[in-house]
């Protein structure tokens, strides 16, 4: 017992003597601490953990190597050029200009090269950006930011990058010759119309791009080339939105010709039922959330303008479409609602299906011209030439029909039900 009373009472007097040989610096003991001070200070970003790189082997030469390397690491990792002024340079050592130059290049900025005027390395540092290459990629940096900002917008630490690197890219541009700039806006200018096959889309983004241009005769070729991409996507969604209109169109179109071909009047309603689940999971839903964007690129531009009527008066025949063929499923969606409620019996309401079809449909698919007129039907104007007359002739027998369908609890279903 004694003995463990004596054991515990040294420990306790013998810590305060040992607590020097503890440290908080996780260098103090590396065989390598010069290392492992840089890699402190570059990890950490603290500049700091150089000053204790003590560079004993150099002071012969009076320099200390390691310690500003450590400086220029750290200064190239931020961007910021003050860090350069630690470095006290000296026999085999790192100039200030070389910590400098080292900052530019990883920051890939070249205006920062004139803080190197006057030095040697300062037309090095110009020739580093005299390539296309440079910008080609910075182009990819923007790129790389752009997407990572898609599934992150908010972020500010993206955005402030991607601002930043816009602006290195036009400074980039500027030490490029006269050919190779030429050379690069010719490239993207491709880029852009690559994947643009349509001749009407093509046609509609040059128009826009020249109206553009002349309207802004001191835009930067950044801007310009922003412009015309921004009016290429524009130009390409109008058109995908313009073929899924069509598309629904087309389904219309099967939709009379399996009725004319069914000859009775019974297979209308499972006709339309399954037409109706098709359009709304495949192409309705799609279109509907495709007008919304139509409507915000409208509202992008000054109300009244021509590029506003001109995506207006699209946007207005498209959602003609739209509501066209949705009010038809809808009326259809009413009468089976009566037929539910007891109000209607089944078989007139098949009847009114048929005078809805006939009418709303036939409608529809005749006089919706799409806004492209590379917007090709699937339905061939012949093979949907022998349902035109069968609709048009029962459209003409049907006295009542416009009656009927607006009123179907007071309809004589007699007059419109033969062939």
């Amino acid at each position: 017992m004694k003995s463990s009373f004596w054991v515990i009472a040294f420990l306790l007097i013998s810590v305060p003597l040992f607590s020097g040989c503890w440290s908080d610096d996780p260098c103090a003991d590396d065989p390598d601490s010069k290392h492992c001070y840089q890699n402190e200070a570059v990890d950490n970003s603290d500049p700091s953990q150089c000053a204790k790189i003590s560079g004993k082997e150099f002071k012969q030469y009076g320099s200390n190597p390691p310690r500003d390397k450590c400086y220029m690491m750290v200064a190239a990792k931020i961007g910021d050029y003050s860090i350069c002024n630690k470095i006290k340079w000296g026999e085999m050592s790192y100039t200030k200009a070389d910590c400098i130059f080292e900052v530019i290049n990883e920051q890939g900025d070249p205006k920062w090269c004139d803080l190197l005027k006057g030095k040697e390395r300062h037309g090095e540092c110009l020739d580093t950006f005299r390539s296309a290459n440079a910008l080609t990629m910075k182009d990819q940096t923007i790129d790389d930011l752009t997407e990572q900002l898609k599934n992150d917008p908010d972020n500010a630490q993206l955005k402030s990058d991607l601002a930043k690197a816009m602006e290195t890219k036009k400074n980039l541009f500027t030490y490029l010759s006269p050919e190779e700039q030429s050379s690069y806006v010719k490239e993207q200018r491709e880029k852009i119309m690559e994947d643009i096959d349509d001749e009407d889309v093509s046609s509609l983004v040059a128009k826009e791009y020249t109206a553009f241009k002349q309207a802004n005769p001191d835009a930067d070729i950044f801007t310009l080339m922003e412009k015309m991409k921004s009016i290429a996507d524009k130009q390409e969604a109008i058109k995908q939105i313009d073929e899924d209109a069509n598309v629904l169109v087309d389904a219309v179109k099967e939709q009379m010709m399996e009725l004319a071909q069914a000859g009775q009047d019974a297979a209308t309603d499972a006709i339309k039922e399954k037409a109706a689940d098709w359009i709304k999971e495949n192409w309705g839903d799609k279109l509907k959330w495709s007008l919304k964007n139509l409507e915000r690129m409208k509202d992008n531009y000054e109300k009244w303008s021509e590029a506003y009527n001109a995506i207006n008066e699209k946007y207005e025949k498209i959602k003609w479409v739209y509501d066209q063929i949705n009010g038809m499923y809808t009326k259809m969606d009413s009468l089976n609602t009566l037929v539910a409620q007891g109000k209607l019996t089944a078989d007139k309401a098949n009847v009114l299906k048929w005078a809805v079809l006939l009418q709303n449909g036939l409608t529809t698919v005749t006089e919706y011209v799409p806004v492209f007129g590379s917007t090709i039907s699937k339905v061939t104007d012949a093979t949907f030439e022998a349902t035109m007359k069968f609709a048009q002739k029962r459209a003409e027998r049907a006295t009542a029909l416009d009656k009927c369908i607006d009123d179907p609890l007071n309809c004589d279903t007699d007059s419109i039900s033969g062939y």
